[in-house]
């Protein structure tokens, strides 16, 4: 599974595909030659969906790994965002991280720390240690790696979400069509009444 970002810039279009693979795999060797055969294979419906397309400009291929820093808590540095942790561009809690990081900071942590004299570690290690952070760390976490399952994954877990993710779809689409089946057949009454003359 690909997860496709699209910006519109113009008459063009930016798009950032993120797939899970290995850098020695060879898909990314044939999507660098042939980007447009190669997506339209992966994604039956993006023709579809978008009508014809060309890639223009260069591919740029990169690794996003996931990691997170050991030996941060250092006296009078702290360490925020991708800086500290890097999340998962699909799951997009990035800004998420950043800004839970940047609040807990401003708001709690740098005016205690300025209320006494110096920065040392121990003072450093409570912001690391703070509960809002390692809960919005934990969560950026189990969905970066959520969403790889998702992507990577065939088991029984996998086809249970999707299946569930079909029914939700379907059945929106259902309610959908109802709705506009009746909002088609009740008739305004002026229109009712202009058509009747």
């Amino acid at each position: 599974m690909a997860y496709l970002t699209l910006f519109p810039i113009g008459a063009a279009m930016r798009a950032n595909l993120m797939v899970y693979r290995e850098m020695t795999d060879p898909w990314l060797s044939r999507f660098r030659q042939a980007p447009e055969e190669t997506m339209r294979a992966m994604m039956p419906g993006l023709q579809r969906m978008m009508g014809e397309f060309k890639v223009r400009g260069p591919i740029k291929i990169r690794p996003a790994d996931l990691y997170t820093t050991e030996g941060h808590v250092q006296p009078g540095i702290v360490l925020v965002g991708d800086a500290f942790s890097t999340s998962c561009p699909a799951a997009g809690t990035g800004t998420t991280k950043v800004l839970t990081d940047v609040e807990r900071l401003c708001s709690l942590y740098i005016p205690r720390w300025l209320s006494t004299e110096g920065m040392g570690a121990q003072k450093i290690a409570g912001f690391y240690n703070d509960p809002e952070k390692t809960a919005c760390e934990a969560r950026s976490l189990a969905k970066a790696y959520h969403l790889r399952s998702l992507s990577i994954d065939n088991g029984l877990r996998w086809r249970a979400e999707r299946w569930a993710r079909f029914v939700v779809r379907l059945s929106q689409g259902l309610s959908r069509s109802i709705r506009e089946r009746r909002a088609s057949r009740s008739i305004p009454r002026n229109l009712a009444a202009q058509q009747l003359r």
